[in-house]
């Protein structure tokens, strides 16, 4: 049997310890990642071994060359141009004449192979791919078996949304040669976005083997020092080159310790390198070859490669060292902290948490190093999320982060291009919005300023001026509240994922560059958009009117003193009867104000032009989700025959309803963007669009002459209950594949979490993408069984967690 391993891999988030070698020859305790894959493979009777490249493969050949060292033979086949991970074993097809395992260079296992060959052999599997279980699953494959062991669904990076396991592919596949003819020669094609699924489409005999055993994906610099801890704790079975002088301790030959050194562990010590007086190695420290540790110098948790100096009464406290890096006496190396190769750090100085230094620096003495040197700090958590970028105003939000992610936003996705920028009427938000535009400027992006406005204006704009984006700042203004960067396409649709993680790692990794004084963006104010876009939405609606009222609509709109201006115009341009009021001008609630005032409707509109409330004639707040219910049955009389996207979790009442009118309605994610995909007419959808929406009411009110609290009771009775059920980070998946197994003849939908139906209502378990918590949401038309649904699958959940 042959085998081939993908090394080609840069290993970009491991920067910079790949700065100047393939992510498969990063050291674990002292040898490559890959020497231990060539071991696994030799242990399992796999001599004939291709190795496919990519990046630096000079560094992988120089070190293994034939392969007769490590017992068995290596063929080479390097790649000249990006082919994918399918099209990469392709470029290898003469070699691979019988079945063979793929397997990538860059992780680490024990898996038993010849137990998951067996599998794929007595199955007669096509493709088998070896799977494992993770607790935070969304970097990976999540998959997912029948009892029989075929794949019945494959889903490659998934958002929190789609996890619905903890069952992952860990790149480790067992192929017939014969599957070679279904990947093109010379082309870029992947195994997970293309052969698999392709394969799971035409059910050809894909087949997933759960194998016990230790995997991991050496993904990050985090995961990174992670494995090297679980190796010296024995979690892995493998060889650890050196002598075990008590439990959890390994010293290489060679070494030499001074009588008054200390080595606590568990710890790995390589060989020829040096610890001398009153050296103290605490915890988790790997020290590869020939490192000179000084006197008095004190190291925890911490990772040093090979030919390290480290002088006297350092202090390095959770660091990672490559390689010929000098540290000069009494520095401070904090946790997280990386540091490249032939780096010089000088005396007495603080390299403080998370600091990268890019290889060939020199610290001067006594410097206190905050901010990596030059490119980036690692991610310890997601940038974005679900509105955006957020956080708490000058807490989280501060002006040194939105200065950073607007220069890794502008070079990664607009350089040369135009953004619009726009942000509420906020003095906090007016001064994020400065710093943004100037950190656009600077690598290149011309930038066009909306001034005060709200989202749906600013899509307006960027629509009409053929803009390649904006970014708009959200804030309420309330001192609890979270501000928000949204960020938008040329379409004025939030940026797809794919976007999203392109900025990300440009950000973490600081891998951008600067404009050139004859390349700064341009910078222009256009702060009348606000209004020509409801002038233009006002005009719409006034179009669509079969005739205005013979009596026109009386109704009453609290708004804010910042937002009436330009409202006030939008209700006279559609001859209504509008009687406006702010929060503090009222003497009476709302509520109580507007059956007083003889007013047909009232309207709560708020800052953010996408949202809003109705409250009937009779004074009664709307339901929200009875409320989103009317807004769909507006826009389908106004749009016959209409395609529109709604959320999952919506009430299931919009389908027959839809289909009483001749339109559609599209099941999506929650996300904002795949709704307003999912809509035919031009991005604007009544959820999102508060004017427009009110728009569609008044239409409706006007079209039917019935009251508005009249219209309401016309719908069928339904409830929905909505509950939050904590849950940690790392057992998620877990959840949602016990979920997956419990209630495994209930039908069920994928859309964005799992939707369970059953006789008399439904209940969706969804994964919240911002924190450690799962949303439940069932519906029915009987208020009790909607309770009891969500009182059943929340013990599942807890049970699950147990």
């Amino acid at each position: 049997m042959k085998a081939v391993i993908m090394a080609g891999g840069k290993g970009t988030r491991l920067r910079p310890l790949t700065c100047h070698l393939p992510k498969p020859m990063v050291p674990l305790l002292g040898r490559p990642c890959m020497a231990y894959i060539i071991e696994l493979l030799q242990n399992h009777g796999i001599q004939d071994i291709a190795v496919t490249m990519q990046y630096k493969p000079e560094v992988i050949r120089d070190y293994f060359g034939s392969g007769q060292a490590f017992g068995v033979n290596l063929h080479y086949f390097e790649e000249t141009s990006p082919l994918g991970t399918a099209g990469s074993v392709k470029h290898a097809h003469e070699f691979l004449d019988d079945t063979f395992i793929v397997i990538s260079g860059d992780a680490l296992t024990d898996f038993d192979l010849n137990q998951a060959l067996a599998f794929h052999k007595e199955k007669q599997a096509k493709a088998t791919l070896i799977l494992t279980r993770v607790s935070h699953p969304l970097e990976y494959g999540v998959v997912i078996t029948n009892e029989e062991g075929q794949i019945t669904r494959f889903l490659e990076k998934p958002s929190w949304g789609e996890v619905f396991s903890d069952t992952v592919n860990t790149g480790i596949y067992i192929l017939e040669p014969e599957m070679l003819e279904r990947i093109p020669l010379g082309q870029e094609f992947d195994f997970s976005q293309q052969f698999f699924p392709a394969l799971l489409e035409e059910n050809k005999g894909l087949y997933g083997y759960i194998s016990s055993g230790y995997w991991t994906d050496i993904g990050n610099l985090q995961q990174y020092r992670q494995t090297q801890f679980d190796m010296l704790d024995g979690k892995v079975k493998l060889d650890i080159h050196g002598t075990q002088i008590r439990p959890g301790v390994y010293i290489a030959d060679g070494v030499e310790t001074s009588d008054t050194a200390r080595v606590i562990g568990p710890a790995f010590i390589g060989k020829g390198s040096r610890l001398e007086d009153e050296v103290e190695i605490g915890e988790y420290c790997i020290i590869g070859q020939n490192n000179r540790l000084s006197k008095g110098s004190k190291l925890t948790r911490s990772v040093l490669w090979d030919h390290n100096h480290i002088a006297e009464h350092n202090e390095l406290a959770g660091s990672t060292l490559t390689s010929r890096i000098i540290c000069k006496e009494a520095s401070y190396l904090g946790d997280g902290s990386v540091v490249g190769n032939h780096v010089v750090i000088g005396a007495k100085s603080r390299i403080e948490s998370n600091v990268k230094i890019w290889p060939h620096k020199q610290i001067r003495d006594k410097t206190r190093l905050n901010t990596s040197y030059i490119w980036g700090d690692n991610a310890t958590k997601t940038l974005f999320k679900t509105s955006g970028v957020s956080g708490i105003p000058n807490l989280d939000l501060t002006p040194e982060l939105v200065a950073k992610f607007a220069t890794a936003y502008g070079a990664t996705l607009a350089s040369g291009k135009t953004l619009m920028v726009s942000c509420a009427p906020h003095t906090f938000t007016r001064l994020l919005k400065r710093t943004l535009t100037a950190s656009l400027q600077s690598v290149g992006t011309h930038v066009i300023d909306l001034g005060d406005c709200f989202a749906p204006a600013s899509t307006f704009a960027i629509r009409h001026l053929g803009a390649a984006g904006g970014i708009h700042l959200e804030w309420s203004g309330k001192e609890n509240d979270v501000c928000s960067l949204l960020c938008l396409d040329a379409e004025g649709l939030p940026i797809p994922k794919s976007a999203e993680r392109k900025v990300e790692n440009s950000f973490w990794q600081e891998d951008y560059g600067r404009a050139t004084m004859k390349q700064i963006g341009s910078y222009k104010e256009e702060v009348h958009w606000l209004q020509t876009y409801i002038d233009a939405l006002a005009q719409e609606i006034a179009y669509e009117r079969d005739h205005p009222s013979v009596s026109p609509l009386r109704i009453v709109i609290e708004a804010s003193s910042w937002l009436q201006p330009f409202i006030v115009p939008f209700f006279e341009k559609l001859g209504l009867e509008a009687i406006h009021v702010t929060s503090t001008s009222m003497q009476d609630p709302l509520h109580v104000f507007i059956p007083l005032s003889g007013a047909s409707l009232g309207l709560r509109v708020h800052d953010d032009g996408r949202t809003m409330q109705l409250i009937t004639e009779k004074g009664e707040l709307v339901d929200s989700d009875l409320q989103t219910v009317f807004l769909y049955l507006c826009y389908l009389h106004s749009r016959p025959g209409a395609t529109i996207g709604a959320p999952v979790s919506a009430p299931q009442l919009l389908e027959s309803m839809a289909e009483g009118l001749g339109g559609k309605i599209v099941r999506t994610k929650e996300w904002s963007r795949a709704i307003m995909e999912a809509t035919q007419e031009a991005r604007i959808h009544p959820l999102f669009d508060s004017l427009f929406a009110i728009g569609l009411v008044i239409l409706h009110l006007e079209r039917t002459g019935i009251p508005l609290s009249d219209l309401l009771s016309l719908f069928p009775s339904f409830h929905l209950l909505r509950e939050r059920v904590d849950c940690p980070w790392d057992s998620k998946g877990e959840v949602m594949r016990s979920m997956m197994e419990r209630t495994k003849d209930v039908p069920v939908d994928l859309i964005d979490g799992i939707k369970f139906y059953h006789e008399n209502g439904w209940v969706l378990l969804l994964p919240d993408a911002d924190d450690p918590v799962f949303q439940l949401v069932a519906q029915s038309a009987d208020p009790e069984l909607a309770e009891l649904l969500v009182h059943s699958y929340r013990g599942h959940i807890l049970n699950a967690l147990e």
